[in-house]
């Protein structure tokens, strides 16, 4: 059945021209249709004129060799209009995306701010802290969406600049681990940190490595079921230090394990878990690990959780 309406849905020529956001003249369906007819057009106008003029076996040489071009040029074109449909349609979506992201956490600032203006002198010191608190975060959130646009847009472009030093990875860990903790515990997660004492410092981009903890740590946040965990851990393996970060939650599926680096790239499970995932968080994140001289990957069970991982390489002066 899944079959027959997959079928269905490509003969709907229109209703895909539509999904795309295109005239139907720009649709790819559409012109792979015409450039169908077209070569057969020409196939038999071309079988015609030749055979006055040559006999069968040229005939047919030079319909295959009409046929053969004809063929190669329209599933250039077709090819062509697909990416450019494909592309304006997710960066449509994207810019909505990006904006309902940006919106929320204004949103959240403004309701603390109102509230800390409004019945300051009415909150006790705890109340007035974890005011602050989610502000702050809210705010790290803001600076990472648009940190996220520009490194986006620095790796499409291959004008990404790194500047690496040394820093404790394990440090960074902690800081990103207390910003979160107001997103956990609204969500009735818990956050988790095996750090070993005496661990070597790394050697990176510490702006961009504290981008990529914040991302695994934030998607391990918003996919963990209430009541579950997120566990960040650290580990030294020969001259790299690996980290990785774990939850309890969704899962992802086998049929969707190869996307999942992609760029604007969202799982099935977003709706369900109603988080705001760009699509973009984890396409950086590989970016960057990767110049940095690391490597990036992650395990999952469905329905039990996953883990990603990403190795840095140890500072040269503590090995």
């Amino acid at each position: 059945m899944n079959k027959f309406k997959k079928v269905c849905y490509q003969l709907n020529i229109f209703g895909q021209c539509k999904e795309y956001g295109v005239s139907v003249w720009q649709c790819p369906q559409f012109l792979f249709v015409l450039m169908g007819l077209i070569i057969i057009i020409s196939i038999l106008v071309t079988n015609a004129v030749a055979k006055e003029f040559a006999d069968d076996y040229i005939v047919a040489l030079i319909v295959l060799g009409l046929t053969a071009i004809l063929f190669v040029i329209g599933n250039i074109i077709v090819n062509s209009f697909e990416r450019m449909a494909r592309s304006a349609k997710e960066k449509s979506e994207f810019i909505g995306i990006m904006s309902h992201r940006l919106r929320s956490p204004l949103s959240a600032i403004k309701w603390q701010l109102d509230l800390l203006l409004g019945k300051r002198a009415l909150l006790d010191a705890e109340k007035n802290q974890t005011a602050i608190g989610e502000i702050n975060w809210q705010n790290e959130k803001m600076i990472r969406i648009v940190n996220d646009l520009l490194e986006f847009n620095r790796i499409e472009d291959n004008t990404m600049v790194f500047t690496p030093s040394n820093f404790s990875l394990k440090e960074l860990v902690e800081e990103i681990a207390a910003l979160g903790k107001n997103d956990a515990e609204k969500n009735n997660i818990s956050i988790s940190l095996s750090v070993p004492e005496s661990l070597p410092d790394v050697f990176a981009d510490k702006i961009k490595t504290k981008g990529v903890l914040y991302h695994l740590l934030d998607n391990a946040i918003r996919y963990s079921v209430n009541g579950g965990k997120a566990t960040v851990a650290l580990e030294r393996i020969d001259s790299k230090i690996k980290c990785s970060v774990s939850d309890e939650g969704a899962g992802i599926p086998k049929s969707e394990e190869r996307k999942i680096f992609t760029k604007f790239f969202r799982d099935h499970n977003i709706t369900r878990y109603k988080t705001e995932g760009s699509g973009v968080g984890l396409f950086i994140a590989k970016a960057i690990i990767m110049r940095s001289g690391g490597k990036i990957g992650f395990s999952s069970i469905e329905g039990r959780g996953s883990t990603f991982w990403f190795t840095l390489p140890a500072a040269s002066n503590q090995l």
